[in-house]
């Protein structure tokens, strides 16, 4: 079983790439939470997750350092708040209201109000922005997303787009064909 080596501090980009559910074991299957408990002192605790790979059954501990949140309940609300606003922007890409959607999706990412690692704001708004035909800008927010999640196939294969529509034509080959690399390997 691995283990993170020291507590990942709450609200930083591993926090958030383990907590988006998309996290990804080595066989390509992912992980779904076992167990998770509390540990460490009162003045500095920390959260142990206990993992398994839901395709091959691989264990990974994650523990956080979750200080930060002790006596700051309202950062707790935040990712309820951020949850509610992505099912909002994907109710208006639906509609086909993409500055909706868009205004929406700033949020999600937003360092402020939403999460800013979570991969899946960073795509959809790279998404929308495509849909409107601001390539660079598509670019930007979908290499954030990559960074975030780089065994994702779906996201380099729309990065991969945006790319080709920034007339970034050699980078978008290279986007396309590890798109098809992953998908070979997580199907």
């Amino acid at each position: 079983m691995k283990s993170s080596l020291s507590p990942i501090p709450a609200n930083s980009p591993g926090f958030e790439f383990v907590y988006v559910a998309n996290q990804r074991c080595e066989c390509g299957g992912y992980f779904a939470t076992v167990n998770q408990s509390l540990q460490g002192s009162p003045t500095h605790p920390t959260e142990r997750v206990l993992a398994r790979c839901e395709a091959c059954g691989a264990e990974r501990a994650f523990v956080f350092d979750i200080s930060s949140f002790f006596g700051k309940f309202e950062r707790y609300d935040r990712f309820q708040q951020t949850e509610d606003t992505f099912r909002r922007a994907m109710a208006a890409l639906r509609a086909g209201k993409p500055a909706e959607a868009e205004a929406a999706l700033r949020e999600v990412v937003d360092p402020e109000k939403g999460e800013p690692a979570f991969a899946w704001g960073h795509y959809h708004l790279g998404r929308v922005l495509l849909m409107q035909g601001r390539a660079k800008e598509a670019v930007a927010a979908l290499e954030r997303a990559v960074a975030i999640q780089p065994l994702e196939p779906d996201i380099h294969r729309v990065l991969a787009r945006a790319l080709q529509a920034a007339g970034q034509k050699e980078r978008a080959q290279r986007h396309l064909q590890r798109a098809e690399e992953l998908k070979a390997r997580f199907g």
